[in-house]
C-alpha cells in the first residue's frame, strides 16, 4: 500500500532544517520518498505538524514500572504477570511516541520473547532489540536479576548462554549503582581482561555490548575493552572524554532516574539508600554530560524507563532534562533520541530518520520541537510503518513538568 503524508513540517534531525512542500510517501511500511510529486496513492494530511522521525530509547527495562522497588516486584510475581507487564510497557512507549527501545536486562527472558512477539504482529508495541540476562561478577549490581560470573572463561560462557538463549545484545555491569543495597556506586565491577572477553565474544557474534558503569575507572576499563556503548557515564573523567573520542564508543546517559529519585524518591517509598546515592550521582551528572557533548563525545538518549519512580514512556521527561538541566540545544537532544540512538542500536540504515529506505515510523507534534522540547509530552499522532497506532493524549512526564520547572 502506498500512503502520501503530506501538509508537514518535517524534521530533519541531521542538520536541524524543516522541509515544507513536499510529501513522505510510505510504501508497504517503508519510507520511499520526500518528494513534491508523490504521484499517486492514498493521501493522509498532517494538519501542518511538526513532524520526526520515531523517538528510540536506547536504555529501558520493560518488565519494570517505575514501581518503588520494581526488581524485588519482579521477583515476588509469577513469570505471566511480569510478561504482561513487559507488554504494557512496549505500547505505553508506543503511544508516547517511542517507537523502539533497547530492553537492556530482564528476568525470563521476557523481553527477547516479547521483541519476537512485536515483530510477528502478536502483540502491538514498539520495536525491540532485546539482551537476555544482564552478566555481573558475582554479587555485582543488580546481581538478583543477573547471569553471574567470574573470570575471563566463565564470562564468556555467560555471554554465549544470553546469545543462545536469543538476546540482540549483551548488557554487563561493571560498576556499582545507585539501585543495590550495600554497594557503593564508585565499585568497580569486573576487569578489563574480563570485560574483553565478554566484548569479544558479542563481537563473534555480531552482537553489541552495553556497559552499565558509572565511576570513572569503571568507565575507562570498558572503554580500552572495547564496549559498544557506556551506559550512564556519571562521574566522567578528563581521560574518560579523551577516550571517548578515540574509540567509537556511545555514552548513552540516564538522568531520568536519579533527578526523580533525588526529588521524589522518598516519598515514592524508594529505598533509602537508592536515594541519597541518586542526590550523589546528581551533584555531578549534568556537568559530566555537558562536557561530554561539547568535547564531540556521540550520544544516544536513554532513560532507564521502568527504574524506582520512573514509568514508560520516559523519552520525553529524559529530553526536557537534557535541555534544562544539562543545557544541552534541542536539536542536540532530538539527534541522540533518533539518529544518535539508532546509530548506537547499529540500525541507522532503517531507523532514527525520515530517508528513504527508513521504517516510516514518525511522530506528529502540533508546534516545532526545535524551540520547544516539552512538545514531545504530548504527541499528535504516532507513526508506526505508516499506519497511525495512537496519539491525542499526554504522557505521564507533562504532569512532573510544572512540578520540576519550580525545583531546578
Amino acid at each position: 500500500m502506498k500512503l502520501i503524508f503530506r501538509d508537514a513540517n518535517f524534521i530533519d534531525v541531521k542538520t536541524g532544517s524543516i522541509v515544507t512542500g513536499r510529501s513522505l510517501v510510505v510504501v508497504n511500511g517503508v519510507i520511499t520518498d520526500v518528494t513534491s510529486r508523490p504521484g499517486r496513492g492514498e493521501s493522509v494530511s498532517m494538519n501542518g505538524g511538526f513532524v520526526l522521525p520515531g523517538l528510540m530509547d536506547a536504555h529501558v527495562h520493560l518488565v519494570w514500572e517505575g514501581q518503588s522497588d520494581p526488581n524485588r516486584h519482579t521477583l515476588s510475581e509469577a513469570v505471566p504477570m511480569t510478561a504482561l507487564r513487559a507488554v504494557r510497557s512496549a505500547w505505553r512507549n508506543l503511544c508516547g511516541g517511542v517507537t523502539f527501545v533497547r530492553d537492556v536486562g530482564g528476568p525470563h527472558q521476557v523481553p527477547v520473547s516479547l521483541a519476537r512477539a512485536v515483530d510477528a504482529g502478536i502483540v502491538d508495541g514498539c520495536g525491540i532489540l532485546a539482551a537476555g540476562a544482564p552478566v555481573c561478577q558475582t554479587g555485582g549490581h543488580v546481581h538478583t536479576m543477573c547471569r553471574e560470573a567470574d573470570g575471563p572463561d566463565e564470562v564468556r560462557k555467560a555471554v554465549r548462554e544470553q546469545i543462545k538463549s536469543g538476546a540482540h545484545l549483551v548488557k554487563l555491569m561493571c560498576s556499582g549503582g545507585a539501585y543495590t543495597e550495600g554497594e557503593s556506586i564508585h565499585a568497580v565491577q569486573f576487569t578489563v581482561d574480563e570485560i574483553r572477553a565478554a566484548v569479544e565474544e558479542a563481537h563473534v557474534s555480531e552482537r553489541r555490548t552495553a556497559v552499565h558503569a558509572l565511576p570513572e575507572q569503571a568507565i575507562q576499563n570498558c572503554l580500552e575493552a572495547g564496549a559498544d556503548t557506556i551506559e550512564h557515564a556519571v562521574f566522567l573523567s578528563d581521560r574518560n572524554i579523551e577516550t571517548f573520542c578515540k574509540t567509537n564508543a556511545f555514552m548513552v546517559p540516564t538522568l531520568a532516574p536519579y533527578y526523580l529519585m533525588a526529588v521524589y524518591g522518598l516519598e515514592r517509598g524508594v529505598p533509602k539508600y537508592a536515594v541519597e546515592k541518586s542526590r550523589d550521582v546528581m551533584e555531578h551528572y549534568a556537568d559530566s554530560l555537558h562536557r561530554a557533548d561539547s568535547a564531540g563525545v556521540r550520544l544516544a538518549l536513554g532513560t532507564d524507563a521502568g527504574s524506582p519512580a520512573l514509568p514508560h514512556p520516559a523519552v520525553p521527561f529524559e529530553s526536557w532534562l537534557w535541555t534544562a538541566v544539562a543545557r544541552l540545544e534541542p536539536l542536540k537532544v532530538l539527534r541522540a533520541a533518533t539518529w544518535g540512538s539508532a546509530r548506537a542500536l547499529g540500525l541507522e540504515d532503517k531507523a532514527g530518520h525520515l530517508d528513504p529506505g527508513c521504517a516510516g515510523d514518525f511522530v506528529a507534534y502540533g508546534s516545532n520541537p526545535l524551540e520547544d522540547i516539552t512538545v514531545l509530552h504530548a504527541p499528535r499522532a504516532v507513526f508506526k510503518a505508516g499506519r497511525r497506532v495512537a496519539g491525542g493524549s499526554s504522557t505521564w512526564s507533562q504532569i512532573y513538568l510544572g512540578k520540576n520547572k519550580t525545583r531546578l
